[in-house]
């Protein structure tokens, strides 16, 4: 409780919900230092005597140390405030909103309740986060089966990304809700694209495959459409191995990559179906319009909330459809896809939010020894064929698999764009600043001579010129009286503004 806070604040991001991100300009701190402010939302506390009490317009301020609640804050929004012989108390009107003890020299509004619903409103958050905005009904069936085993509490609430990324006008109708009895007895298949943004290998388009008994999904990317049939021929064989099962119904559209003489011969050669829908009627092959409807949707979400470039699509295509195979499916009685595929458990204790900050560990023999250990990289996905994490590396632009990691999600790839646009602006400002106080009037006579331009000049006055009463003074950042020492663990000073 603070009585000199402005506003609410907090360092901490995961504690607020509705957040907006932005510039909200500065706060001074006793000692004159300035922070930056950039973010607000709210926060739902359950107070001690059960009820929901939730703080409006709190500002999100990283490099503070503490949550303060303003007085002053709750005073505008019509609480009334006490203290004195060890408590607190907020009421408003003849309700008790919330009150406390006294810990030390300081009036703290957290008690162990409200400590525990806190956290768990943040962790619905960022398992919401790490599961590729999976819906807040999918993360309770998580939590009913035992697989978010820290998580008590599911309360997502309203998120901004899901907003931008999954906005739609009506949903397809929902047929076919009957399931084959045995794996690869009918397989669903579409194909998406073409993207203007191209991936790897110039990819522009994905085909998803969709097992129909365990609703498994396989998404592969390809340069053109009629690189489907190659695409199917290599599936085929992987899923017969891994199963020891024959594929017998092949379901596509009526698209032209399908239609082709060599696909067809392929599935008569080896006994297998074509069911092909009627042109202009997708709501016939919803199982695979539905699944790339929302593999685009949760990518547009990851990709929104991580500000990565446009390129980094298919990552982030990859990155959900392992997801979804790994989350309750409704067809299946809410089993996991890939629980029913392998027949055996599925951990998701490894799961971390895509696009968050990765510190990867450097090899011994990459690096001196007085070297950084580590390098910042950002997390663009799962390795799918071998184990460990996929990262992408600014600095190199390489994509990096390894599994020594830390990861830090409260930091995203937009967080650093962000930061270097601050600190362009202000070193475009600090020049500009240097430019007006530095050109003096002989500096301009000197310029206009050297460009050749001629400056017509008046004649000398008779009477002696007139003395300015002005004194010159140097810019502060000259004087002699201030120093500065620069002392860091995290390298070199990124920007003019950081330095200074």
């Amino acid at each position: 409780m603070d009585s000199c806070a402005s506003f609410h604040t907090t360092p901490s991001k995961d504690l607020l919900s509705n957040y907006i991100s932005g510039r909200f300009g500065k706060v001074y701190l006793a000692h004159g230092k300035s922070l930056d402010i950039v973010g607000r939302g709210d926060i739902d506390i359950k107070t001690s005597s059960g009820s929901l009490w939730t703080l409006h317009n709190v500002r999100h301020i990283p490099a503070l140390k503490r949550n303060l609640m303003s007085i002053g804050q709750l005073d505008d929004e019509g609480h009334y405030t006490t203290f004195g012989d060890g408590a607190w108390k907020v009421t408003k009107g003849n309700l008790v909103v919330t009150h406390g003890k006294k810990r030390g020299s300081l009036y703290m509004i957290v008690d162990k309740d409200m400590v525990a619903v806190t956290e768990a409103v943040n962790n619905s958050t960022l398992w919401h986060q790490r599961l590729g905005h999976m819906s807040e009904k999918g993360i309770k069936l998580m939590v009913a089966k035992g697989k978010l085993s820290s998580l008590k509490h599911v309360d997502v609430g309203v998120c901004e990304h899901c907003i931008f990324g999954k906005q739609k006008k009506v949903s397809f109708s929902r047929a076919g809700k009957t399931l084959k009895v045995e794996k690869l007895e009918l397989v669903h298949t579409d194909v998406w694209g073409t993207t203007l943004v191209k991936y790897v290998g110039n990819s522009r388009y994905y085909v998803t495959i969709i097992d129909d008994s365990t609703r498994k999904v396989w998404v592969y990317f390809l340069k053109n459409k009629p690189d489907v049939f190659s695409v199917f021929k290599r599936w085929k064989m992987e899923v017969t191995n891994q199963t020891g099962l024959k594929v017998k119904s092949l379901k596509s559209d009526n698209g032209g990559e399908y239609d082709s003489q060599e696909f067809k011969d392929f599935c008569s050669e080896h006994g297998i179906r074509m069911i092909k829908t009627i042109s202009e009627t997708p709501e016939q092959n919803s199982v695979a319009e539905m699944m790339n409807r929302t593999l685009n949707e949760r990518v547009r979400c990851m990709r929104i909330q991580s500000g990565l470039p446009k390129a980094f699509w298919a990552e982030a295509i990859n990155t959900t459809a392992y997801l979804i195979n790994r989350e309750p499916s409704i067809p299946l009685n809410y089993q996991l896809p890939e629980e029913v595929w392998f027949e055996k458990e599925a951990k998701l204790s490894h799961l971390r939010i895509f696009g968050c900050v990765s510190y990867i560990l450097i090899d011994s023999n990459s690096r001196d020894k007085l070297d950084p250990k580590a390098r910042k990289c950002y997390f663009i996905g799962y390795g799918s064929d071998m184990y460990g994490y996929r990262f992408w590396g600014d600095q190199n632009k390489k994509v990096i698999r390894i599994r020594n990691v830390t990861f830090n999600e409260n930091l995203f790839y937009k967080d650093k764009i962000s930061a270097e646009s601050t600190c362009a602006g202000k070193l475009s400002e600090i020049f500009e600043k240097a430019t007006l106080e530095e050109i003096l009037e002989s500096d301009v006579t000197n310029r206009n001579q050297s460009t050749g331009v001629e400056v017509e000049l008046e004649p000398e006055p008779l009477t002696p010129p007139r003395k300015f009463s002005r004194i010159s003074v140097p810019p502060d950042r000259y004087s002699l009286s201030l120093h500065y020492l620069l002392l860091t663990d995290v390298g070199e000073p990124e920007c003019f503004s950081e330095a200074t």
